[in-house]
């Protein structure tokens, strides 16, 4: 019976030390998060990104990230359109993309941000950018739970699109979610570097 109790703490205290390690492990990949993030354009877009990300997919309108030093289920996807379907509005478009993507949100744990909430930025006061986002748990195609954060901007300038999405298993999700939104609410915009485009 006594070695069935120290088996017993043991483990526990295997468990409690791992806890510890992995605490450890995500507040230094914060700041290595912030020393080392590394720039990204697409288009008229700069981000910064973690430097732990590694490309999975290039091409001139589409960029896929995924982790490739772990085993998470996650993956960061940009997706850019040329044109601009201004007959629809941004809400209705980032709807159906989402239908799309066969989502159905749990809405008592999904955050919707509507074009108002990012009038801060100047872009948006200009009226040169619209954005939308949903971040949440949610279930795709009936059955796989998992967690969406989605992005769609709409530069009225260049009238084109970015939508941007960060899907993983919801645990994974909670890992690398915030990097993904750092990465998209600080973005930058340039309207005029032709190169970019």
């Amino acid at each position: 019976m006594l070695d069935n109790h120290l088996v017993s703490w043991g483990l526990l205290g295997a468990f409690v030390l791992f806890l510890i390690y992995t605490l450890i492990v995500v507040l230094e990949e914060k700041q290595s998060f912030v020393d080392s993030a590394k720039s990204y354009t697409l288009k008229q877009y700069t981000f910064k990104i973690p430097s732990w990300w590694g490309l999975t997919e290039e091409t001139a309108d589409l960029v896929c990230w995924k982790r490739l030093d772990t085993r998470y289920d996650w993956e960061a996807r940009l997706e850019f359109q040329d044109h601009l379907d201004s007959k629809i509005s941004i809400e209705e478009d980032f709807k159906n993309r989402i239908e799309d993507l066969k989502m159905v949100f749990d809405l008592d744990s999904s955050d919707i941000l509507m074009p108002s909430d990012f009038k801060d930025r100047i872009e948006v006061q200009e009226g040169n950018l619209e954005l939308v986002r949903i971040e949440g748990t949610a279930t795709q195609d009936g059955t796989e739970r998992c967690y969406l954060d989605a992005f769609l901007i709409r530069d009225h300038k260049r009238k084109n699109t970015l939508f941007a999405t960060s899907l993983s298993s919801v645990l994974n999700g909670l890992v690398e979610g915030p990097y993904f939104e750092e990465m998209m609410l600080k973005l930058s915009w340039d309207p005029f570097d032709a190169s970019k485009t």
